[in-house]
């Protein structure tokens, strides 16, 4: 916990997903709202089948989606959204034939229903 999924076009241009991610992870943590770093999972997928609006090809998108544990009032919530779509707006290279509709939507996670265990590395 966290989790963050990232979904971009596959239009975008010079878009890198791992830098983007790391990115995102430095800012959900930065925000102090997250104990540990290791704490934070992120991917990202790149979506070649999509329509945005009518068809229009000069149309992209990156949609991250925050998955937290339930409990956190809205003033944090906000906070780590606005932090996250201020860090997508830094990391997005230029576009120059395309708009670019960029957006972070927080989830909750049931904290009484999430499941987690680490597995210590083994020793050799």
């Amino acid at each position: 916990m966290p989790h963050i999924h990232l979904e971009y076009s596959d239009n975008l241009k010079d878009f890198q997903a791992q830098p983007v991610l790391l990115g995102l992870n430095q800012a959900l943590f930065a925000t102090g709202h997250v104990k540990a770093a290791a704490d934070i999972k992120s991917r990202a997928i790149c979506q070649r089948d999509y329509l945005i609006g009518l068809g229009e090809s000069n149309q992209a998108y990156v949609h991250a989606k925050v998955s937290l544990l339930s409990g956190r009032d809205l003033q944090t919530k906000t906070e780590i959204s606005n932090q996250l779509l201020s860090t997508l707006q830094q990391l997005l290279p230029k576009q120059a034939d395309l708009t670019v509709q960029l957006c972070v939507e927080i989830l909750e996670m049931e904290k009484a229903c999430y499941g987690k265990t680490v597995v210590a590395a083994a020793a050799t």
